[in-house]
C-alpha cells in the first residue's frame, strides 16, 4: 500500500489537476463563445459554433471525463482504506481499553488480597498474644482492676486531649461573641463542626490577647479541622 501511495499523485494534487484542466477547457471554450464569465454562456451561443470547433472541444471534453472518473475512482479506493484502517484503530483503542480495565480489576484484587491477608494476620498474632497472656499465670497478675482502670482512665484522658486545639493570636475584645469568632475561622475552612470554646489564663490585652481552647465531639473532628489549616496553609 506505501509503494502505491508513492506512485499516484497525493489526494490534493489530483483533485488540482483535475480543476486546471476543467479551467482551461472551459476558458477555451468561453474564448469560441465570445464569452467572458461563465454566465454568458448559453445555447444559442453553443449552437453558433462550427463543427470544426466543436469536434476538438468535445474531443477535450471526452478525455477529461474519462480522467475524472479514473481519479474518483482511486479517490474511492483510498477512502475505503481510510474507512478500513480508522475502523482498525478504533477496534485497536478498544481492545486497549478492556486491557487496562481488565489489568485495573487484577491489580485492585490483588491489594485487597493482601490487605486482607495482612490484616488477618495482625489479628491472629494479637489473639495469640492475649491466649499466651490468659494463660501465663503471672500475666494475669499484671491484668489486675485497679491497672485495668488505670488504662482505661488514661486513655480516656488521652481522648479527651486530643479533641482540643489552641487558636491563637485572635484578638480579643471586651464583648465578644467568641463562639462566633471561632466558627468563621472554620468557615474559611468550609467546615461548620460542633465546638466548645472558652479563652484560657489571665485576661489579655489587644496586643496580646489569650489563646482561645477549642474543644470537638471527638478527636476525629479535631484532627480533620487540623489537617484542613494544613492544606489551606501550604495553598
Amino acid at each position: 500500500m506505501a509503494a502505491s501511495h508513492t506512485a499516484q499523485p497525493t489526494d490534493e494534487k489530483m483533485i488540482d489537476e483535475l480543476m486546471n484542466k476543467a479551467s482551461v477547457w472551459m476558458g477555451k471554450a468561453m474564448r469560441e463563445m465570445n464569452c467572458d464569465a461563465p454566465t454568458n454562456v448559453t445555447s444559442a451561443k453553443c449552437r453558433s459554433l462550427s463543427q470544426e470547433t466543436l469536434a476538438p472541444m468535445f474531443l477535450s471534453a471526452f478525455a477529461f471525463v474519462q480522467l475524472q472518473n479514473k481519479s474518483l475512482r482511486l479517490l474511492r479506493t483510498e477512502l475505503s482504506t481510510v474507512k478500513s484502517d480508522l475502523v482498525k484503530s478504533q477496534k485497536a483503542i478498544i481492545a486497549q481499553q478492556n486491557d487496562l480495565i481488565m489489568h485495573k480489576d487484577k491489580l485492585l484484587a490483588s491489594v485487597q488480597s493482601a490487605v486482607t491477608e495482612s490484616v488477618s494476620e495482625t489479628v491472629k498474632a494479637e489473639i495469640r498474644t492475649y491466649s499466651d497472656a490468659v494463660r501465663s499465670s503471672e500475666s494475669v497478675a499484671q491484668f489486675s482492676t485497679e491497672k485495668l482502670k488505670s488504662a482505661v482512665k488514661s486513655a480516656v484522658q488521652e481522648e479527651d486531649r486530643n479533641k482540643n486545639l489552641m487558636v491563637f493570636g485572635m484578638l480579643e475584645e471586651g464583648s465578644e461573641d467568641l463562639s462566633d469568632k471561632v466558627q468563621e475561622v472554620f468557615g474559611e475552612l468550609g467546615m461548620k463542626p460542633a465546638t466548645d470554646v472558652c479563652r484560657v489564663g489571665k485576661t489579655g490585652s489587644k496586643e496580646r490577647p489569650r489563646p482561645v481552647k477549642v474543644t470537638f465531639s471527638c478527636a476525629s473532628t479535631a484532627r480533620h479541622v487540623l489537617l484542613q489549616a494544613r492544606k489551606l496553609r501550604h495553598s
